[in-house]
């Protein structure tokens, strides 16, 4: 089986698997934990249907596809929030669940997805990551590579070629946190997002 299609096994059987790895399924949709997570929580809400599956999230999440979405997007962002408040404390400031979700979690899909099956990305805005290993990394979430979930439905899909060249190999590496432009110095931009994180929370 190909990488591309690494997400489909779970999608068909997630009965199989541990709840380390899936943290939620119906028929409707597997929520899982990312297994290269690019920041301290990343997960994956996998839509089961199996024409949506094979579409372009750009495209294929329309407002009623949303609509229906909506209470698992909500189920993953309160999974993600509970296990970081667990785990951490947000120094300097006493944050409401909405006030939390809205500042430090990030919804949405990529623009040219990894992956076969459509999924989207539940994920903190802290990027701080032992599997964030390059830039393209990065700016795939941190550029208008990344499609925010209320932006969705695009009227058509993304050219891959500009997508790529503009928001990837051209973008510069800017902070998530104070907007410093760090260009190419992928490096530097981690060893400053983790100074960053730490400034921001503390350990419970």
């Amino acid at each position: 089986m190909s990488w591309k299609a690494a997400l489909t096994p779970y999608l068909n059987h997630p009965e199989a698997y541990s709840k380390e790895t899936i943290l939620f399924y119906d028929t409707n949709v597997v929520i899982i934990n990312d297994a290269f997570p690019k920041s301290t929580f990343h997960l994956l809400v996998i839509p089961r249907n199996k024409v949506l599956t094979k579409k372009h999230p750009a495209v294929a999440l329309t407002e009623s596809e949303k609509n229906r979405l909506e209470p698992y997007i909500d189920i993953a962002t309160k999974y993600v929030y509970d296990k970081f408040m667990k785990k951490y404390k947000v120094k300097g400031k006493q944050l409401n669940k909405e006030s939390f979700i809205e500042q430090f979690i990030k919804v949405g899909v990529h623009s040219i997805p990894s992956m076969n099956n459509l999924h989207i990305h539940v994920i903190t805005n802290d990027f701080y990551s032992d599997r964030l290993k390059n830039k393209k990394h990065y700016n795939s979430f941190n550029s208008n590579f990344f499609i925010n979930w209320e932006e969705l439905p695009f009227s058509e899909i993304p050219d891959p070629k500009v997508v790529e060249k503009e928001y990837i190999k051209n973008k510069d590496l800017v902070c998530c946190y104070c907007e410093n432009n760090f260009g190419n110095k992928f490096a530097q931009l981690k060893s400053h997002l983790k100074e960053e994180f730490n400034d921001c929370f503390i350990k419970k």
